[in-house]
């Protein structure tokens, strides 16, 4: 691998672990677990945290687990996610559950994501994990903000980190300083093919399109995704039009 190529890795991982000391997003002992679907995101995520056990002077578990639902048609290569956490000595599991997720009328979607996350925290609880990393980034993020406000008519997004079930679990999100566009060049050069999507109900995701929204938004201004996350830092309350509040 050329200096460059090094240079860049070195950069993306040191990003997340400005975001873990930035957010607080690992603690000494933790134990993490890790949630894989085989994309360039969570594998990425994967790589970079186990990287980081070695240069975070605090000491960290990591475990990586794929739930994969019966019940839908798309299910990736399992023995391909297992050979990479082998590579890296990072211990996998592969979780299944048989939960009908096709319901007649409704996309199929949501019933998709809400039970894998119900089953992923279930685990984490059992197993006493206290924090779930997911492989969200920057551009996530914005794609969400977006979502929410044209769908739901809210100026929200999701957290960095975030507890829930009274403490007992947070989720973290590592990747938020990172790009779409450099996790991509991240898994090309540490040699890993993200696993294709095929998921026969994928044309009732609507985050390709705001994806597309926000590339559009790149040939506005180079740094479009970059302001804008700042501006969820950044928020001046003063000259929005929030609502006074009624006296009761």
């Amino acid at each position: 691998m050329n200096k460059p190529d090094k240079h860049f890795l070195e950069k993306i991982r040191s990003k997340v672990g400005k975001a873990i000391a930035d957010y607080q997003l690992i603690e000494n002992n933790d134990k993490i677990l890790v949630a894989i679907s085989g994309g360039k995101d969570s594998m990425a995520l994967l790589d970079i945290l186990n990287n980081r056990k070695k240069a975070l002077p605090i000491t960290f578990e990591l475990k990586a687990v794929h739930i994969q639902l019966t019940d839908v048609p798309y299910h990736t290569d399992e023995k391909y996610l297992q050979e990479f956490c082998n590579q890296r000595n990072i211990e996998f599991e592969l979780i299944t559950d048989d939960t009908s997720i096709i319901q007649e009328g409704k996309q199929p979607c949501f019933y998709c994501a809400w039970n894998r996350r119900k089953l992923l925290f279930e685990y984490a609880v059992k197993n006493r994990y206290k924090k779930v990393a997911f492989g969200h980034h920057r551009d996530d993020m914005i794609e969400t903000l977006f979502m929410n406000m044209i769908y739901h008519g809210e100026l929200s997004s999701f957290p960095v980190k975030i507890d829930m079930f009274d403490g007992k679990l947070d989720i973290i999100r590592p990747l938020i300083y990172t790009s779409n566009a450099e996790l991509k060049r991240y898994v090309q050069l540490i040699n890993y093919k993200a696993l294709p999507y095929d998921c026969p109900f994928a044309e009732f995701n609507q985050r390709e399109k705001f994806g597309k929204l926000i590339s559009d938004f790149h040939q506005l201004h180079p740094k479009a995704s970059q302001n804008i996350f700042q501006a969820l830092q950044n928020i001046d309350l003063k000259h929005l039009p929030i609502k006074p509040k009624t006296k009761s």
